[in-house]
């Protein structure tokens, strides 16, 4: 994360993702509010269940099938980057208020630390209130969906509709129609009413290829005596033709209570809606899908798990600065308060309206300025759509009704949207900021005059400079740490030599993912030793700390041995706020531990500083009884097959999350693979090492974990590591296939805009050990390129027998703990006619290397 020039103060957290704070998230990282946080010392975090929050106004059209998820839906993670502030992908369950001295602590539902807060606002929306009863199920489903909370809806009515495309073909006729239930009668009821009967006939239409309206019926249930209560009565004069010229059945009086749920005759389960003892009138009420949208209510913890006063059903009471009536520095927004001064309906107009008050007042207050006073509008306009591209306008006492309104209310939803959807890139960023920036200070873009003289690599990385990656993106390239390590072993060589009093020549440093220390003979054994260290490259220090630990433990596993101790090298922001310090810290070692501890080895101390960035590492130590069982780089037999355990694209990915050109959940997608664990591949490897000990051929002959030098750099490491060894081993290549190799989505979709890691140039130099490389970067020009892309916590390369690779990717497959189990190619003979110019750029050695590996088209 790139640090704020000035030190930390204040920590200000928002609770949630709401239409108020998706606004504040985006102001927030535009000029001149930026400059604002910036100078004044502010962090900002986003805590949220869900990366991808929905826009209200359109759900109606993602049932009807007139909007994918994608075009209703906000990218919350993206919004973050954009505007450099911290997320973090958990719900909130609880807060504290020191009423001394102001702020507190927020628990997540992560198991996380609790997080602080200077200043908190929350925006979390509503919960659904659905009795007890209705919450139990029938052979694993809901018997009743709620619309409430919106941001999983989306997932709940594609359930719905699979289980539709997947019913027999017959399952509904007109003499057993398919019956969807919606309980509650408001706009929100009607519109979702309608909007699915237009997309289950749709549904229906393609799977019976006739039309199919006889064949579903539509049941509106609501406990009071009219539609629409709240509108005047042209409205629900409108409304009430419109359904029954849709056939859609209207129970007046039905006050649900539970579901009943019983078995006929042919096996099938019959549900029905269990009326209160005041609607027993009502005939009984079967259906096979429920939708509920009666009024939602506030989440529980708002009242039982803060000390924030609340009205008598839960939500929070702001006054009209959204400031909460009880506790000074604590803001609320949308569905989840109750405006004391002007209480207003649970609407998302008046959410999307409270959000430039909220962004201005969360600011104004961490810099002790007056708050701005809002009286948000009594009236206006909504409007209603039926779910064929017709909509219905309500405002007061006037109604209007046609086609044109649904397209003004598709305009009107999609411009609020390509708001927050389509961000300024950092050009025009940069230029709006130098625009506003009167100083004089010197040009961003300036060159100077004697890059010109150093070749285009020492340009390239001057421009790219400001958006260099972070993680193992961030590693020195390998011809320079070759050459470094080769100028030290050779000083060190030479003074030997000339020193008579060294009574040994120093070794040359193995090339192999971790120092081996051969223990006295008295205990045996040998000691692993490794470290990895790196600057953060996301913003949630928690996620930071156990990635970084799954970096460092990759080493061990990777030659079969069991890590014992860590020593932590920490860097942490300089923050003039102690608290911020102690936090960040607490958070970065917390996560880092919860991996060591899965992986029982133990944090045994280390070392902290302050920095520009946060950054961690750490020193591992590992054992392993039988040396000779270790795994290693060299071991390869021609005919392996090569194993991968984890995607490949890492650095690519967030090169593009930098840029807020990755979506949320491709970025999550990442991170789920980063804290997983090599542990589990590594366990099961050597337990074939282990069974196989009796005979001549151990099955894994060889492996290593793939970070920083990418796929091809770390491959081409294993290849050339045959060649120096004084065993007598295979000389070899390998035989890519490039479409049995795992990418990340998200890491051909940043090659696809022209986004790489700032290492793959360096990385990229491994190329001419590929036979056909014009051919396959022109045959796979998104995937290819990533076979260069440095990885963090990247997953173990192995070379394995076809003796044993079925077993061993069967049992990597069924094992909970590992995520991919792909064989990505095979080992070749390596021909002997080469250049004496293609040599190595790895290990330092005169080792061969061109056609060394072929990717197959």
């Amino acid at each position: 994360m790139k640090a704020s020039p000035t030190p930390l103060i204040s920590d200000l957290v928002l609770v949630g993702g709401g239409h108020a704070h998706v606004h504040a998230l985006k102001m927030f990282g535009m000029a001149p509010l930026k400059s604002t946080i910036e100078e004044n010392g502010i962090q900002i975090t986003l805590i949220s269940s869900t990366v991808l929050t929905p826009y209200s106004g359109m759900l109606p059209g993602i049932v009807a099938g007139h909007y994918t998820a994608e075009e209703a839906h906000l990218d919350l993670r993206k919004l973050c980057s954009f505007s450099g502030i911290r997320f973090i992908h958990a719900a909130a369950t609880g807060v504290t208020y020191d009423s001394i001295s102001g702020g507190g602590w927020i628990s997540c539902s992560d198991g996380r630390p609790d997080l602080r807060y200077d200043t908190l606002s929350i925006d979390i929306g509503c919960s659904p209130t659905i009795p007890p009863a209705l919450f139990s199920d029938v052979d694993g489903v809901a018997t009743v969906t709620p619309v409430k909370p919106i941001a999983t809806f989306s997932q709940r009515w594609d359930d719905i509709c699979e289980r539709l495309q997947e019913s027999p073909v017959d399952a509904y006729t007109p003499q057993r129609p398919f019956i969807l239930l919606v309980v509650g009668a408001g706009a929100g009821g009607i519109e979702l009413a309608l909007s699915a009967r237009h997309a289950i006939k749709k549904t229906l239409q393609e799977k019976l290829y006739s039309d199919p309206a006889g064949s579903i019926k539509i049941v509106l249930a609501t406990r009071g005596k009219d539609l629409l209560p709240s509108h005047n009565e042209d409205v629900r004069r409108i409304f009430c033709r419109i359904l029954q010229e849709r056939n859609v059945d209207v129970r007046y009086g039905a006050e649900a209570v539970g579901v009943n749920s019983e078995v006929d005759g042919s096996g099938s389960v019959k549900k029905s809606l269990k009326l209160s003892d005041s609607s027993c009138a009502q005939a009984m009420i079967y259906f096979d899908e429920c939708l509920w949208c009666t009024s939602a209510g506030a989440s529980s913890w708002l009242s039982d798990k803060t000390p924030f006063e609340t009205s008598v059903d839960g939500f929070i009471k702001v006054n009209d600065t959204y400031e909460s009536v009880s506790h000074k520095g604590v803001f609320s927004a949308g569905d989840c308060c109750h405006m004391v001064q002007n209480p207003r309906p649970k609407a998302g107009v008046f959410a999307v309206r409270a959000g430039p008050i909220v962004k201005d007042n969360l600011i104004a207050y961490l810099v002790n300025k007056p708050l701005t006073v809002h009286e948000p509008q009594k009236e206006f306009l909504g409007l209603i759509s039926t779910g064929d591209k017709y909509a219905v306008a309500s405002r007061g006492q006037h109604a209007l009704e046609g086609e044109f309104l649904w397209r003004l209310k598709d305009e009107i939803d999609r411009a609020w949207m390509d708001m927050y959807q389509i961000l300024p890139s950092m050009e025009e960023m940069e230029s709006e900021e130098e625009e506003l920036n009167t100083s004089g200070q010197k040009d961003k873009h300036f060159i100077p005059p004697i890059l010109a003289s150093r070749g285009q690599d020492a340009l390239a990385a001057f421009t790219e400079a400001p958006m260099r990656c972070g993680g193992c993106g961030a590693k020195v390239g390998a011809r320079t740490l070759t050459r470094v390590l080769d100028t030290v072993h050779n000083r060190r060589l030479a003074q030997s030599c000339s020193d008579p009093t060294h009574q040994t020549k120093p070794n040359k440093i193995d090339p192999d993912d971790a120092a081996i220390v051969m223990l006295p003979k008295t205990g045996g054994g040998a000691m692993i030793q490794t470290i990895d260290f790196f600057r953060s490259f996301i913003s949630d220090p928690f996620i930071f700390g156990k990635i970084a630990a799954v970096h460092a433990l990759s080493d061990c596993h990777a030659m079969g041995a069991k890590a014992q101790t860590a020593l932590a090298l920490a860097v942490v922001q300089f923050a003039a706020n102690e608290a911020m310090t102690e936090r960040t810290l607490v958070d970065m070692l917390s996560g880092a531990s919860d991996v060591l501890d899965e992986d029982d080895c133990e944090l045994a101390g280390g070392h902290t500083c302050e920095g520009a960035e946060q950054a961690l590492g750490f020193a591992v130590s590992g054992f392993i009884e039988d040396p000779t069982m270790l795994l290693r780089k060299r071991g390869g037999k021609i005919g392996d097959k090569i194993i991968l355990t984890k995607a490949i694209g890492t650095g690519a990915l967030f090169a593009a999350d930098m840029r807020a050109k990755c979506r949320g959940e491709m970025v999550e997608e990442a991170i789920e693979s980063m804290t997983t664990s090599n542990g589990p591949a590594c366990r099961i490897a050597m337990e074939i090492v282990k069974a196989r000990l009796d005979k001549d051929d151990r099955g894994i002959h060889s492996c290593t974990d793939v970070t920083g030098f990418g796929l091809c750099g770390h491959l081409l490491e294993m290849l050339v590591a045959n060649d120096d060894s004084d065993e007598m081993l295979d000389i070899v290549s390998a035989s890519l296939d490039i479409n049995a190799i795992p990418f990340f989505k998200g890491a051909t979709e940043a090659v696809a805009n022209g986004i790489l890691s700032s290492l793959y140039r360096e990385n990229s130099r491994s190329r001419r050990a590929v036979s056909n490389h014009e051919e396959a970067a022109k045959s796979f020009p998104l995937t290819y390129p990533l076979l260069f892309d440095p990885q963090t916590a990247g997953g173990l390369l192995f070379f394995v027998s076809p003796e044993v690779c079925d077993d061993f990717v069967q049992n990597l497959s069924n094992d909970p703990g590992t995520k991919i189990a792909a064989v990505i190619g095979e080992l070749t003979a390596y021909p002997n006619a080469v250049s004496e110019l293609d040599v190595c750029e790895i290990d330092g050695s005169c080792t061969q290397t061109a056609n060394r590996i072929h990717v197959h088209i």
